[in-house]
């Protein structure tokens, strides 16, 4: 089905998406320490060291939110956020404006003294704090939706439903299943195509043709 991006009156749509076999809470897939480590900067006042005992992604998540991060991620459920939604917004569908984005780049070479920000990645990545999965949906998502609120038209889809975020087939049947079902976005990966046609060959069960219309 059809969708505006562009509005009239400024604002750009924008998707969060339920995925139910996410959930609610955060997990490893989440990108939570590189989403808000990244505009952090180095530590100057490195956390005290925390128990062993604790797990790395736990250590990793308490430290991350014990600085001043200007890109929270709230998308997941956590002791920050117990009333999260769990709607995520790697959509596969997202319009990125350039002064946003640049404001973005500039934050964070600032904050890392970088020349661009693959070297700030770099520098990043280094950080036990900054170690996550990294997603730009949802850096920038952050980011706009901090500093840039007044141009966000957010719309809630469902993965399934409204939306079918990791798919195998988009042949023309399949697409018209979609329209005729009022989809609004489908994630075509090319990558599953060869894990379906082994799986077939195999006679295994074709889940690896992820979220299907027909």
């Amino acid at each position: 089905r059809d969708v505006t991006f562009i509005h009239d009156n400024g604002t750009v749509t924008y998707f969060e998406v339920l995925n139910h076999e996410d959930g609610l809470d955060c997990t490893g897939m989440d990108p939570v320490a590189f989403t808000e480590g990244i505009t952090i900067g180095p530590q100057k006042n490195p956390v005290k060291k925390m128990s062993s005992n604790r797990t790395m992604e736990e250590r990793t998540r308490l430290n991350t939110t014990q600085l001043d991060t200007v890109t929270p991620y709230s998308a997941c459920r956590r002791a920050e956020y117990p009333n999260a939604t769990g709607k995520r917004h790697i959509s596969h569908h997202m319009l990125f404006q350039y002064d946003v984005m640049m404001h973005l780049h500039d934050t964070i070479k600032k904050a890392w003294s970088a020349p661009n920000i693959w070297q700030a990645f770099v520098k990043c990545h280094r950080q036990d704090f900054c170690k996550s999965r990294v997603s730009e949906y949802e850096l920038y998502f952050s980011f706009i939706s901090v500093h840039y609120p007044q141009r966000v038209h957010l719309e809630s889809l469902e993965n399934g439903v409204d939306m079918m975020l990791a798919s195998a087939v988009c042949t023309a049947d399949e697409m018209e299943c979609c329209r005729k079902r009022g989809v609004l976005l489908k994630g075509c990966h090319d990558h599953r195509i060869d894990l379906m046609n082994n799986a077939k060959s195999n006679g295994q069960r074709v889940h690896a043709m992820g979220d299907m219309c027909c």
